[in-house]
C-alpha cells in the first residue's frame, strides 16, 4: 500500500503533465498573484512601470515583487534552469528573452536561440531584438557558438565593443550530443567567461538527462534555476533543492543562502 508521500508524489508527477492553464487554477488567487492564468508578461510589466536599462524579468515572488536580471553585471554568471518534463522550463527561457526585449531596444539588448524545437519559440521572432531562432541539428547553430565565442574574446581583450548577446540554449544535452569536441570546448569556455563581456548563455536541462553533462561544465554555469525535479535522476552535483510538489511555472533560485521560490508569467 502507497504511503501519504508516495501518493502525494504520483499526484504531482501527473500534476506536471497537465496544461499550464489546468494547473494555474491550483496556485494563489488574489488578483494579479503570480501563478494566476491571467498574471501576463505584458501585463506584468505594464504594472511594474519602468525598470533599469539591461534588465530582464525571471518572475514574480510569493511576496509580489518582480524577480529582475540585471543584465549589467556578469558576475551571477550563465544560467541554467533545471526541470522535470513538464516543469516549465521553455516558458521561462522565453519570458526572459521577452522581457530583455520588450524592456532594452536592439541596439542595447538582442538574442539568439538554439533549439531542437524552433516552432517553440516561433513567437520571439517578433521582436527586433531577435537575431535567429536555430535548430540545434544545424551546422549554423555550431558556428553561432564560435562566432560568439570569437566576439567575447575580442571584448576581453578590449578589441570589441557592442551590445548585450544572450544566447538560449534549450535542452543542452541534446545540443551538446551533436557537436564535436571543438565545438563544445568553445561553449564551455563561453558559459564561463561570456558573462563577464555581456555574452550571456542561458541553457536548460531536463532532470532526467542530467548525466549527460558532466558536472565541470555545470559547475561553468554561476546561477542555477530549479523547477519541479521529482524524478530522482538528477545527478546530486548539481546542488539544488529536490521539489517534488511544485507547479508547472514554478522555479526556485538561490539568493546569497536562501532559495527563493518565483513564477514565470505567461509570455
Amino acid at each position: 500500500m502507497l504511503s501519504a508521500d508516495e501518493r502525494m508524489e504520483i499526484y504531482f508527477d501527473v500534476l506536471g503533465k497537465l496544461a499550464p492553464e489546468a494547473a494555474a487554477h491550483l496556485a494563489p488567487s488574489q488578483p494579479g498573484q503570480p501563478g494566476t492564468n491571467d498574471t501576463t508578461l505584458y501585463a506584468l510589466l505594464d504594472r511594474l512601470g519602468p525598470l533599469p536599462d539591461f534588465s530582464a524579468v525571471l518572475g514574480v515572488c510569493d511576496d509580489g515583487l518582480p524577480l529582475l536580471f540585471d543584465l549589467a553585471d556578469g558576475s551571477p554568471g550563465s544560467v541554467l534552469v533545471i526541470g522535470d518534463e513538464g516543469s516549465g522550463k521553455v516558458g521561462l527561457l522565453r519570458a526572459i528573452l521577452a522581457s530583455a526585449s520588450c524592456l532594452n531596444p536592439p541596439d542595447q539588448v538582442v538574442f539568439h536561440v538554439i533549439t531542437p524545437d524552433p516552432g517553440a519559440f516561433e513567437g520571439l521572432l517578433r521582436f527586433p531584438n531577435c537575431q535567429a531562432v536555430l535548430s540545434a541539428y544545424e551546422r549554423d547553430a555550431s558556428k553561432l557558438v564560435i562566432e560568439l565565442s570569437a566576439l567575447a574574446e575580442q571584448r576581453r581583450i578590449g578589441r570589441s565593443q557592442g551590445c548585450t548577446e544572450l544566447l538560449a540554449i534549450h535542452d543542452l544535452p541534446e545540443f551538446v550530443q551533436h557537436n564535436d569536441y571543438e565545438i563544445n570546448a568553445y561553449l564551455r569556455w563561453l558559459v564561463s567567461s561570456g558573462p563577464d563581456v555581456s555574452i550571456w548563455t542561458l541553457a536548460s536541462i531536463k532532470t532526467s538527462q542530467s548525466w549527460r553533462i558532466d558536472g565541470d561544465f555545470t559547475d561553468a554555469f554561476g546561477t542555477k534555476l530549479a523547477g519541479s525535479n521529482a524524478s530522482n535522476q538528477l545527478d546530486s552535483g548539481y546542488s539544488i533543492p529536490r521539489a517534488p510538489l511544485q507547479l508547472p511555472g514554478v522555479f526556485t533560485v538561490k539568493l546569497g543562502d536562501e532559495w527563493v521560490r518565483f513564477w514565470v508569467p505567461q509570455s
